[in-house]
């Protein structure tokens, strides 16, 4: 995905993506020594910590802000179930001062009884239903699936969903060894938490990115972390993407039924820039520790 975002959309942001043994995706620059006297942040999380479509992510300018090198190992559709299975990212963001996790989507890494991953990203095998056998995109499943289950099995799934999420983040943030902090962003706050005997609609369930992430998936993956930071709001989501080259405004057909013109495909710079505060404060105290 992050080589993906690269060539449909380096007029909008130019992403140095660059390389290093024995990780094999590419990783967002600019590239930084591995070893020096400075202060070194690692990342993981999806593709807004990656920040497609944005020429400041919120690792790059956290990383300016306090005078640290960065490790930006966040890849478009992953999940936490991806990343434990990453033991030479594990090695780099381990020999960081310290990392930051992105609370990254349910529907990425999943495993259930209808569906398992396939590469710990966005797309799954179907292990029942009317496509078993076939392998899709997990949002194409749940989509499928919320139409083929009665109401109870279908909140049911979600549940268990949640559940396997938040024991592969268990065991994400066991494998981290030095000090590391969640971070929740996204244009909404985290979703309620609905009982099957509640009025919901489907999307109530499943939501925007991070797809799932209710109010108690949150509290519980937390607890694997020394410190949560939610960052979120749809400040800045209208705003019009931009041609680096020529300064006009442009757009990126991504299907023939999806064209991006505006900030609201991930997450937007403003979002970008307050994640990056958020972070500083918990982050340089970290730091100030370890120096």
């Amino acid at each position: 995905m992050t080589l993906n975002y690269h060539m449909e959309s380096s007029h909008v942001a130019e992403y140095d993506l660059y390389t290093l043994p024995g990780v094999d995706f590419t990783l967002r620059g600019p590239q930084w020594p591995l070893h020096a006297s400075t202060p070194s942040i690692s990342f993981l999380g999806a593709a807004q910590t990656f920040g497609a479509f944005c020429k400041y992510p919120f690792p790059n300018l956290l990383g300016e802000m306090l005078s640290a090198r960065v490790l930006n190992f966040g890849r478009g559709g992953a999940g936490p179930g991806f990343y434990s299975k990453q033991q030479a990212v594990l090695d780099y963001v381990n020999s960081t001062d310290c990392c930051v996790v992105q609370v990254m989507s349910a529907r990425s890494s999943v495993e259930n009884a209808y569906m398992s991953t396939v590469e710990g990203l966005t797309k799954v095998e179907m292990l029942q239903g009317s496509k078993k056998g076939q392998i899709i995109l997990g949002h194409a499943a749940y989509k499928d699936l919320a139409n083929e289950l009665p109401r109870e099995e279908f909140h049911a799934l979600v549940a268990e969903t949640r559940e396997t999420f938040i024991k592969q983040f268990e065991l994400l943030a066991s494998q981290i060894t030095v000090p590391k902090i969640l971070v929740y962003v996204g244009r909404n706050a985290p979703l309620k938490d609905l009982a099957v005997d509640e009025k919901w609609q489907n999307n109530e369930l499943i939501g925007l990115h991070p797809h799932m992430i209710s109010e108690s998936v949150v509290a519980r993956v937390s607890e694997f972390f020394d410190q949560t930071i939610l960052s979120h709001g749809a400040l800045g989501f209208d705003q019009k993407m931009m041609n680096r080259f020529t300064g006009e405004n442009v757009s990126i057909k991504r299907s023939e039924t999806y064209t991006v013109t505006r900030h609201n495909a991930y997450i937007s710079p403003y979002l970008q820039t307050k994640t990056a505060l958020s972070l500083y404060r918990p982050i340089n105290e970290v730091l100030a520790k370890r120096r």
